[in-house]
């Protein structure tokens, strides 16, 4: 999309140009944002997502962050803890929207078959009125691809040559990496250096064919073998279990998915683990993946499974935020996940545990917005229109809730 951002749940502003070269995070609103982190507030912007949950005396991402091993901070900072422009030294990137998935909380920009749904459909757009709350408007799918992105993709490639020694973690997310054409030309790059101290990150969804995961798990696990990456780590894009997540993950073959992963957790030494979006459809059957996960840290007691959970919903559409139910949504599973949560006495586990109770407590500590409630009802509804799908069938409890309001 030609833009940055330091977190997930931020507003995102355009990279700049500085003497022909890419510049993504020292730019004015970063180093703005540091300068009053520095005098201690909350930069805005989206920091609300974290703010919120620290104020009801939860663990927020931000947190549970800070707390994971290998997280180190700019080299500049070591010398003084006042600056502002620094050098990262862990990158997140977004290639393209390659996806074969249409997430129920996705959109176009992370996925080119939403983006193909909305062409035929038009995107589905809320008009948030609080007198008209069930009011909806269809406008032509379009998404505004950044038109220079084949030479900003050469950009950000000469960026990485010269400073992924620098990093020592480098992140790939989607669309779905193992679809796309740029994780081919990023691995070849890696394969011509040494960077003995980087782990590499790769997010997929795993519903992507065993024979083509494997080929490319083994060639990037040379790179590890050969002394040219620290790790590698898959995390595995799953949000709860059973029929329920096939439904919020559309397209997702849980099967599929289950060989994938465990090829990884029985055949290599690749770190496993498992990224989930907490969302009002997730948590009834969250307990049954935290049981799945349970089980496979069992079976293999060479490294643990490690599950982290974020709270789906953004300024643009918030109905997808657990929160909106205040506590009616913690009993639904929400307790049950928390409770069978085994953390086998690991560090990087117990602040996963402490994320999910520290979500828990502010849904327990906010009041239910049934204006959001209603539009995701909308919502709902109008994806099963157009996907033949029913989610009053599979999501009873969530149902319930929103035909009682």
């Amino acid at each position: 999309m030609g833009t940055t951002a330091s977190c997930h749940r931020v507003t995102h502003d355009p990279y700049t140009h500085e003497n022909g070269k890419l510049q993504f995070h020292n730019i004015e609103s970063k180093i703005a944002a540091r300068e009053k982190m520095l005098r201690g507030e909350w930069p805005g912007r989206g920091c609300e997502h974290c703010k919120s949950t620290e104020d009801t005396g939860g663990h927020s991402d931000r947190m549970s962050h800070l707390e994971m091993p290998g997280i180190t901070a700019p080299k500049e900072v070591f010398e003084d803890q006042t600056a502002v422009k620094v050098t990262p030294t862990q990158l997140e990137i977004y290639f393209s929207n390659t996806c074969n998935l249409k997430c129920v909380y996705c959109n176009s920009k992370f996925s080119s078959t939403i983006d193909n749904e909305n062409r035929v459909h038009g995107e589905f757009l809320h008009k948030e009125d609080t007198a008209h709350p069930n009011q909806s408007v269809f406008i032509p799918g379009k998404i505004e691809v950044n038109p220079n992105i084949e030479e900003d993709t050469n950009k950000l490639f000469e960026w990485l040559h010269e400073n992924v020694g620098e990093l020592n973690k480098l992140i790939i997310l989607g669309g779905e990496p193992f679809l796309q054409k740029e994780t081919e030309r990023l691995i070849a790059m890696l394969e011509q250096q040494q960077n003995k101290d980087l782990d590499l990150v790769i997010f997929s969804n795993l519903t992507v064919d065993p024979a083509r995961v494997q080929t490319w798990l083994a060639r990037m696990w040379k790179l590890v073998e050969d002394g040219r990456l620290h790790n590698l780590q898959v995390v595995g894009s799953l949000d709860c279990w059973g029929p329920q997540a096939e439904y919020v993950r559309n397209g997702l073959d849980l099967n599929k998915f289950v060989e994938n992963f465990e090829f990884m957790l029985d055949k290599t030494m690749i770190t496993p683990s498992i990224n989930s979006a907490l969302m009002p459809l997730t948590i009834p059957s969250l307990p049954g993946l935290i049981k799945k996960i349970n089980n496979w840290s069992g079976r293999n007691t060479k490294r643990q499974i490690y599950w982290s959970g974020m709270k789906a919903g953004d300024a643009m559409r918030p109905y997808f935020n657990p929160t909106i139910f205040g506590d009616k949504i913690v009993p639904l599973g929400m307790d049950q996940a928390i409770e069978m949560f085994e953390t086998f006495g690991d560090p990087i586990k117990e602040a996963q545990l402490n994320n999910l109770k520290g979500i828990k407590q502010e849904c327990e500590s906010t009041e239910p917005d049934l204006l959001q409630q209603k539009l995701l009802k909308v919502y709902l509804k109008e994806m099963d229109r157009r996907r033949h799908t029913n989610y009053k069938k599979l999501f009873p409890t969530i149902d319930n809730l929103l035909e009682s309001q």
